[in-house]
């Protein structure tokens, strides 16, 4: 995210700087950036169109996700616990309460890690989230740019 910031930031400052040595006439100048400042408000707009949907669907799709792991954890964590008492009881004609318990032990890491990789795959989709609000700023930052070419336009 920073990266990304500091890279728009970069870019800004070299595009000034680059007007401020121009060899050009100042109105050919001021032609020329008026024209890109148009361009990137409308590549902004377009690429800004395009976030809050791809945004919302990786988030519906995280969350999807990790609802169908929680729901289905409990579930799959039995199944395994009803398996390996079956293979002691086979083994053994019962099931030893020190096998029991670390069955337990084992299905309840079993949940903390299902648990964790939920927490993570949220927390993902908050940087998609960041992301389309970083898109938002420099849309906006292109367009006030864009102003303040062509108010100094008009003002020569």
């Amino acid at each position: 995210m920073g990266r990304i910031i500091s890279f728009i930031t970069g870019a800004t400052v070299g595009a000034l700087a680059a007007l401020a040595f121009a060899p050009q006439a100042g109105e050919k100048t001021r032609a020329l950036v008026a024209e890109r400042a148009n361009a990137l408000v409308g590549e902004a707009k377009d690429f800004g169109a395009g976030m809050p949907g791809t945004a919302q669907e990786a988030f519906n799709s995280v969350r999807d996700m990790g609802a169908g792991l929680l729901k289905d954890a409990p579930g799959m964590a039995q199944d395994l616990a009803n398996s390996a008492t079956a293979r002691v009881k086979g083994a053994t004609g019962q099931a030893p309460a020190e096998t029991n318990d670390e069955l337990r032990e084992k299905i309840e890491a079993a949940r903390r890690r299902i648990a964790a990789q939920v927490m993570e795959n949220a927390e993902q989709s908050n940087a998609v989230e960041v992301a389309a609000e970083a898109a938002e700023d420099v849309k906006e930052e292109v367009a006030e740019a864009a102003k303040e070419a062509e108010a100094e336009d008009k003002a020569e």
